[in-house]
């Protein structure tokens, strides 16, 4: 529109110079050429008027004087509009916004406050309807992305207490907030990229509280640490001292085993010694060594000079 009220006051104003300055010499042809000439700064400008450019990564949401907002929006690129018509430009990039301050409410009735990062993005099929109710990104930071993350956290916070939310299920915590987000998000054309918890704060009393219980938390463990190792070690005293015996009571009955062969060696000696034997070892040590006498199984041995 700019545009061409520029065009229009350098029209009129080329004009009106060649009404002034015309000549009655002049012919009407010539006149006529200068009108033309005149006019030119206004056709270049409805010309200008008719032409959008939406950047890249953003649409255009174009709005008619004779029939509103249009639902329709134009993609990034050159289009032809009426020259009348304004293109608001919505930027589709990813935007983020820090929110401080934002608190929920624990189901054991304690209240965390957060520091958030959050990334959003218009989105390109929804911002017509963006547009229709918050006009601008600031708007929709401000109106939409603010309150709609603090009833998020309201929503999920309520679920945990408050030793959960800054203990073992502060991911679980998070993750149901992301899920809350992107529901609550897309009804508002809104696409939910990403969430940051930059800071989650309970106050000083119950910080120290779970610290006192995490110390607490950290001795059982401990304590049943020690009570697993005291028990294993007597376990393996256990274990060593049957092995012991096991290798004592497989000794026991090697020893006997050996004894009861040995004895019974010995009996078969015992047995195989008859009088036949006893007389023919003596005369076969009679020969050898001279005078000898067997009595039982012993020998005697008179040894003579030959």
């Amino acid at each position: 529109m700019t545009t061409l009220i520029a065009g229009l006051i350098i029209s009129i104003a080329l004009l009106s110079v060649i009404v002034y300055f015309n000549s009655k010499k002049d012919s009407k042809k010539k006149f006529r050429a200068n009108c033309i000439v005149a006019a030119l700064p206004l056709i270049i400008a409805f010309f200008i008027a008719s032409i959008a450019v939406i950047p890249a990564n953003s649409v255009g949401v174009q709005y008619s004087p004779f029939k509103g907002v249009l639902e329709e929006t134009l993609p990034e690129g050159w289009h032809f509009k009426g020259v009348f018509d304004n293109i608001y430009i919505i930027s589709t990039e990813v935007q983020t916004s820090t929110l401080t301050e934002i608190t929920g409410q624990t189901k054991d009735s304690q209240y965390v406050e957060m520091v958030i990062d959050v990334k959003y993005k218009v989105s390109p099929e929804k911002a017509y309807e963006v547009f229709k109710q918050y006009r601008t990104l600031e708007n929709v930071a401000v109106s939409l992305v603010s309150p709609t993350v603090q009833r998020s956290i309201e929503t999920i916070s309520i679920q945990y207490n408050i030793i959960e939310i800054l203990g073992e299920k502060r991911n679980e915590l998070y993750a149901g907030i992301e899920e809350e987000l992107t529901k609550r998000f897309a009804i508002n054309g809104i696409q939910f990229v990403s969430i940051n918890f930059t800071d989650t704060d309970a106050g000083a009393e119950i910080e120290k509280a779970i610290q006192d219980e995490a110390i607490a938390k950290k001795r059982v463990e401990t304590a049943e640490q020690e009570r697993l190792r005291v028990e294993i070690e007597a376990q393996q005293r256990v274990i060593e001292a049957s092995a012991n015996k096991e290798k004592a009571e497989i000794e026991a009955q090697i020893k006997l085993i050996e004894a009861q062969a040995e004895a019974e060696a010995n009996r078969l000696i015992a047995e195989s010694i008859t009088q036949e034997l006893l007389q023919k070892m003596e005369m076969e040590a009679r020969l050898k060594w001279g005078w000898v006498t067997v009595q039982g199984g012993s020998v005697i041995t008179d040894i003579r000079e030959k």
